[in-house]
């Protein structure tokens, strides 16, 4: 990670801070970005982890306080008073930034070398600095590979390389103490678990966070694997009975997220001997209960109760967001309009009035994963519907506006690559969950690690042309899946027969559909607060041409970055889509990643490309690449 000591320590920047106010030497404020500060700003609430940049006089000495107090409370990562004449920082904005505990720090560099040189530079430093973190961890893991355990002098050798430090092992439990630290050095110790040994580094230069991190697991690496845990299946004491229902729970778990990969028999079998008969249908619905705010095991408890007395439903807490209850209904009679357990679910939200249910249409067993999908979009609707409920229509807008002939050819083109390998469909319906969501939240719900589905998605998106790193690609590819599971595969075509994805999305059903869709933003609002809908369109249409960066979209529009934000936030409540936002579902404090979902910008980049405006839009089209503009 980048620190703001490592800024402030490479000459150019320019970097003083003031002699009384020094928060740079820790090394534990982690620079995210750089970026102007302007009195239009001070309202914004994007600063976290930002350093922002500012010219002498922009902060005026009646409002220091206020305005340092708000970056602070919005985690800034600091703040630089950029004036080529090196002049000293104004007393009381040191005072007000040393009671906001805010770093303040003086550039003799001037705004407009930042805004072209500099600013981008710590984006391009915040960037490598990750990779080489990612590297090192890498480089750990490859130690604790399959095989004999590394030799301690091995992998201390290899550490020292990379820290450029003296490293060493001792025993905590010398009598003697240890060697002094020279003047000027800086060191770390941790403690290696069981041994009694201390692995200590030592070097001139201050730590980062990154490195002390790197130090502390080398020691965990160093230290013998712990000894197995007791069995849960084989329970004793006290515990026995929360020991039975914490396995009953991981097999229930096991069986749901075997569903989600299209593995039907092996969670038949896992499901057998605790509910006989339940997947023993060819339909089923998903459905996904919002616990917001409240305790999710009470609620749990509840349906699982209510569950139990029609025995038609599989619940599982949800491994990915904890205040979600995902329950797998089958319908076993082909003709009732839905599940017999979803109208337990419904009584059980409308008597308490502050859960919410997203029901997925009726959906063939083994495409249950689409159907979670369609359940958590549906989430949204229940939270303004009467009854806290809402069932997501059999099929999506967009996809339903597409002619289903020319959309099966197209999709069939794209993916043929991937059709016709073994276990290729489980492996699309894996891969469509992870472009849907973030991996990490995907990862989760299925029950494979992000690396794996990361592996997969990108493989995929590699074997089909198109590029893992644009947001663009990812949308092409989650279309033709999407057309996939809808209408399955076309007979392969004649490669000059195959359609092309500008003239499908060309059509008028589809067209009529993206008006319909951008309507809202053509209203008349009489709330002169509101900022009007062409701007909004405007925003949305720069910030998608640039493949949804917002720093990009604000340098080409002319506007802050945190107003780019805004506009986006405002045009979602009226598209209603999530384009920026996600549903305030309570995401995992462990998971780094946010729970966003693709579906909105799918469907805004489709709108876009089908309606006139400039910039222009076009998603790519690896299928007839060679004739695609678009593409470099």
């Amino acid at each position: 990670m980048l620190t703001l000591a490592a800024l402030a320590r490479r000459s150019e920047y320019a970097l003083h801070p003031p002699a009384d106010h020094d928060r740079t030497g820790d090394d534990t404020v982690v620079v995210d970005r750089a970026a102007l500060l302007t009195r239009a700003d001070w309202p914004g609430d994007a600063f976290a982890g930002t350093l922002l940049v500012c010219e002498p006089d922009s902060i005026g000495p009646d409002r220091a306080a206020t305005v340092l107090r708000r970056l602070a409370d919005q985690r800034a990562a600091g703040l630089v008073v950029a004036d080529a004449e090196g002049r000293a920082l104004p007393p009381g904005l040191v005072a007000a930034a040393r009671r906001a505990a805010l770093p303040v720090l003086r550039s003799t560099e001037p705004v407009a070398v930042w805004r072209h040189t500099l600013i981008p530079r710590v984006t391009e430093q915040r960037l490598l600095s990750a990779d080489r973190h990612a590297v090192r961890l890498g480089r750990l893991l490859d130690h604790l590979a399959p095989g004999p355990r590394p030799a301690p002098a091995e992998l201390i050798a290899w550490l020292s390389g990379e820290l450029g430090a003296d490293i060493r092992l001792d025993d905590a439990r010398a009598r003697h103490a240890p060697a002094p630290v020279p003047a000027g050095d800086a060191a770390l110790s941790h403690p290696v678990a069981v041994t009694g040994q201390i692995l200590t580094a030592r070097r001139s230069l201050p730590w980062s966070a990154s490195e002390s991190e790197l130090l502390r697991r080398t020691a965990a690496v160093l230290a013998p694997p712990p000894p197995p845990p007791p069995s849960p299946l084989v329970p004793a004491g006290e515990g026995r009975a929360a020991q039975l229902a914490t396995s009953l729970r991981a097999a229930r778990l096991a069986a749901f997220q075997a569903l989600m990969t299209g593995h039907i028999e092996p969670a038949q079998r896992i499901l057998g001997p605790l509910a006989p008969g339940l997947l023993d249908t060819d339909d089923a619905q998903i459905a996904i209960i919002d616990c917001a705010s409240g305790p999710r095991d009470e609620v749990f408890a509840r349906v699982e109760s209510r569950l139990d007395d029609d025995g038609n439903g599989l619940a599982v807490r949800c491994p990915a967001f904890e205040g979600h209850i995902i329950v797998v209904a089958p319908r076993p009679d082909p003709d009732a309009h839905e599940a017999p357990a979803l109208a337990r679910l419904r009584s059980l939200v409308a008597d308490n009035g502050l859960l919410t249910l997203g029901i997925s249409p009726v959906m063939p067993v083994e495409d249950i994963g689409s159907g979670y999908s369609m359940a958590y979009d549906a989430i949204a609707t229940a939270r303004i519907s009467p009854t806290r409920a809402a069932t997501a229509t059999g099929t999506p807008g967009l996809l339903e506006a597409l002619h289903p002939g020319t959309a099966q050819q197209w999709a069939t083109a794209l993916l043929s690559p991937v059709l016709g390998r073994r276990g290729c469909d489980q492996h699309m319906s894996t891969v469509g969950l992870g472009l849907e969501f973030e991996v990490s939240a995907a990862s989760r719900i299925l029950g494979i690690h992000r690396n794996t589905l990361s592996r997969r998605v990108r493989g995929m998106l590699q074997v089909t042309g198109l590029d893992p790193d644009r947001t663009l690609d990812r949308i092409a590819l989650s279309l033709a899946l999407q057309i996939h599971a809808l209408h399955g595969p076309a007979p392969r075509p004649a490669a000059d027969a195959v359609p092309r994805l500008a003239g499908l999305l060309a059509q008028e059903p589809v067209t009529t559909w993206a008006s319909t869709a951008l309507a809202p933003l053509r209203q008349d609002h009489t709330d002169r607060r509101t900022t009007g809908g062409e701007t909004l369109l405007r925003t949305l249409r720069a910030w998608a041409a640039l493949d949804f960066r917002v720093d990009a979209a604000a340098q080409q529009t002319g506007l802050y970055p945190a107003t780019v934000r805004s506009h986006i936030r405002a045009a979602e409540g009226q598209l209603d889509w999530m384009l920026l936002s996600a549903l305030p579902t309570g995401h995992l404090a462990t998971d780094e990643d946010a729970p966003r979902k693709q579906s909105g910008l799918r469907n805004l980049a489709v709108a876009l490309q089908t309606t006139p405006g400039s910039p222009p839009l076009r998603l790519p089209d690896p299928v007839h690449a060679a004739a695609d503009p678009s593409r470099p």
